[in-house]
């Protein structure tokens, strides 16, 4: 019943397009049919990427994973909350599975070692589902095992929150996200409704603050849900980038036609196309793809200082470096910075409240 896909925004993945697209036109004689309409103008790139990579044939690479030991884990609880196995029939079982082809039996070992020790808490042992006969080299389930394996399939992280509670009034005010409180340092201010708290001490899903009387504060960080682009994508991007680079060399008229006629976009989207990335090539003096990174630095009205790297990685990637980035800007400089990844940038952002010398962090940025 479906004749048209609307895909409101870039799905992220060539794949993931396809798919959505796909379906439509489900009758007899029937063609699938999608119209994508990028938020921004970032997106018209990447959509516009995205459409010349599927009608050029490419497609994201489906990854399996090498022995992934999580898997295994809960894949050898649940086999064995329904019966009893000895260790070599199971290590045999699994070993015929493609992706554990190559395992090493004191790898397996260990694993059974695991599930049938567990780890140690201040509040004893857990994590043990397993009774491990080491004599006659058999394994039985324990009584939680059958539970666990029906209520924990699956390999998806679950996103956990940290509770805010401030003291001494032991009263909890908020929650944060996990990767936050994680990277987050005793004597840090940060942001909350409309008020800032110091960090006195984080644990395990608590952070304890106190009021900051209003220092200027860091913002907190999120992840989402919504997955990061491709890598197939991503490099489609940054051909697109490179070889746009090339055809402004001969007037934006002649790139119109060429986005027209290469990648099948409107005229209108060819118009919008060729003056963004024409803006950033003037401003930026090329324009930036995988091959070449490109650091830019201003300040706002305020004199907070901006540092962005351009890079077309994708945010999984840029995720990971800004991050690195952050962490080592406080340890150089002792002090907290901002820091955000979008799927072609890095963002570090240095408040000018911070009393750190400006010329030795600019030297720090200079590429």
């Amino acid at each position: 019943d479906i004749n048209l896909v609307c895909q409101l925004g870039s799905p992220r993945s060539i794949a993931a397009f396809l798919q959505r697209v796909g379906r439509s036109g489900h009758h007899v004689g029937g063609v699938p049919k999608g119209r994508l309409f990028p938020l921004t103008r970032d997106e018209l790139v990447e959509t516009t990427a995205l459409l010349g990579a599927a009608n050029n044939g490419e497609l994201d690479r489906i990854i399996m994973p090498e022995q992934p030991l999580d898997v295994l884990s809960q894949q050898i609880v649940a086999e064995v909350s329904g019966e009893e196995w000895c260790c070599d029939d199971l290590y045999r079982l699994y070993s015929q599975a493609w992706p554990y082809r190559d395992l090493a039996r004191p790898d397996f070992d260990e694993i059974i070692k695991m599930l049938g020790d567990g780890y140690s808490t201040r509040r004893g042992r857990r994590g043990a589902y397993l009774h491990y006969d080491a004599v006659n080299g058999r394994i039985r389930a324990r009584r939680n095992a059958r539970l666990v394996a029906l209520t924990n399939g699956g390999a998806i992280p679950d996103q956990f929150d940290s509770d805010v509670i401030l003291s001494p009034e032991d009263l909890r005010i908020g929650s944060v996200g996990e990767d936050f409180a994680f990277e987050s340092l005793p004597g840090g201010i940060f942001q909350l409704g409309n008020a800032s708290y110091r960090i006195l001490k984080v644990e395990t899903g608590s952070m304890y603050v106190e009021d900051a009387h209003g220092q200027p504060p860091n913002l907190p960080f999120w992840f989402g849900e919504a997955p990061g682009r491709t890598d197939e994508l991503s490099l489609a991007v940054s051909n697109l980038r490179k070889l746009t680079n090339e055809k402004l060399k001969h007037g934006m008229e002649i790139t119109q036609k060429w986005f027209e006629q290469c990648y099948q976009v409107p005229k209108i989207a060819a118009e919008q196309l060729t003056s963004y990335l024409a803006s950033a090539q003037a401003a930026l003096g090329s324009l930036p793809t995988q091959e070449t990174i490109i650091f830019e630095r201003f300040f706002d009205d305020v004199g907070d200082m901006h540092f962005v790297i351009h890079s077309n990685f994708g945010s999984r990637i840029n995720r990971a470096w800004g991050l690195a980035l952050r962490k080592r800007f406080c340890k150089r400089f002792n002090f907290e910075l901002q820091a955000a990844a979008l799927e072609d940038s890095i963002v570090l952002s240095l408040s000018s409240s911070h009393s750190f010398p400006l010329e030795e962090v600019s030297r720090y940025l200079n590429p």
